[in-house]
C-alpha cells in the first residue's frame, strides 16, 4: 500500500490496513494456524453416533494415558490436561478407523486430517494437537506409548504445550495390535 492511499483512509482504518498488511507480507502462517474453525452449519446429515470404548479394558488404557501425560505435565510445572469426552470420541473414532484399515497416519484412509476430524466431531477450537502411537505384541502399551512420546521432539512438544487445557485419548485394539491416539485441545 502506497503512501498516498493510507492517507486517504480514515485514520481507524488506516491502523488497521497497515496490521493487515504486514500479515499479509508476512505470510502468518502461525496466526492462522490458531484461528478458530468456522462454525458447522446445519447440514440435514444424521449426526454420527458416538464411540464408545471398544472394552473395559481399553478403557482403562485410555484412563492410564491421561495419566500417565498428565504426571509429565505437572513434572514440568504445568496444569493437568482435562478430559473431554467428545474429544475422546473423535480420537478413538480415528484409531477404530486405522485398525480396521490397517495404516497408521496423521492423515485418515478416506484423506481426513486432524482439523477436520476434530470439526466433525462438532468441537470448535483456538489450537489442536494430535499424537499417534501403535504397538504389536507389546502387553503393557501405556509405559510403551508415553515413553515413546516424551523421546520425540514433537510429540513431546504437544504433551508439554502450556496451551492445551483438554485431551482425549481413543483406543483401539485389532489382536494384539493396540492403536492409540491422543487429543490435545484449548478451546
Amino acid at each position: 500500500m502506497s503512501h498516498k492511499c493510507q492517507r486517504r483512509l480514515p485514520h481507524i482504518f488506516s491502523g488497521f490496513a497497515i496490521v493487515l498488511l504486514a500479515l499479509l507480507t508476512t505470510g502468518c502462517e502461525q496466526a492462522i494456524e490458531y484461528l478458530p474453525p468456522l462454525p458447522q452449519l446445519p447440514t440435514g446429515k444424521p449426526q454420527k453416533p458416538p464411540v464408545l470404548a471398544q472394552t473395559p479394558a481399553t478403557t482403562k488404557i485410555e484412563a492410564a494415558v491421561r495419566q500417565g501425560i498428565n504426571k509429565e505435565r505437572v513434572k514440568y510445572g504445568l496444569k493437568p490436561l482435562q478430559n473431554n469426552d467428545k474429544l475422546a470420541q473423535v480420537a478413538r473414532r480415528y484409531s477404530r478407523q486405522m485398525a480396521a484399515q490397517n495404516f497408521f497416519s496423521h492423515t485418515g484412509a478416506d484423506g481426513s486430517t486432524l482439523d477436520k476430524r476434530v470439526q466433525a466431531g462438532g468441537i470448535s477450537y483456538w489450537v489442536v494437537g494430535e499424537n499417534l502411537f501403535t504397538s504389536t505384541n507389546i502387553p503393557q502399551p501405556v509405559p510403551a506409548a508415553v515413553e515413546g512420546w516424551m523421546k520425540s521432539p514433537g510429540h513431546r512438544e504437544n504433551i508439554l504445550r502450556p496451551v492445551f487445557r483438554e485431551t482425549g485419548v481413543g483406543v483401539w485394539r485389532t489382536g494384539n495390535t493396540y492403536y492409540i491416539t491422543q487429543l490435545f485441545l484449548r478451546r
